[in-house]
């Protein structure tokens, strides 16, 4: 009875946190991806000011 519970309770928190996992990675790709385009658009704004100098 007592290991019942024990996986009873495992099991929740893994399907718990398997979408808790799913939604931090989510951001985390949006992030990256986020940063990415932030650093293009400074990288075009750098190779503008060296062409100019």
């Amino acid at each position: 009875m007592f290991i019942t519970g024990i996986l009873g309770i495992f099991s929740l928190v893994i399907s718990i946190a398997i979408p808790v996992l799913l939604v931090l990675i989510s951001i985390w790709i949006y992030q990256i991806k986020s940063n990415s385009q932030i650093q293009v658009e400074q990288n075009k704004e750098i190779i503008e000011l060296l062409k100019r100098g």
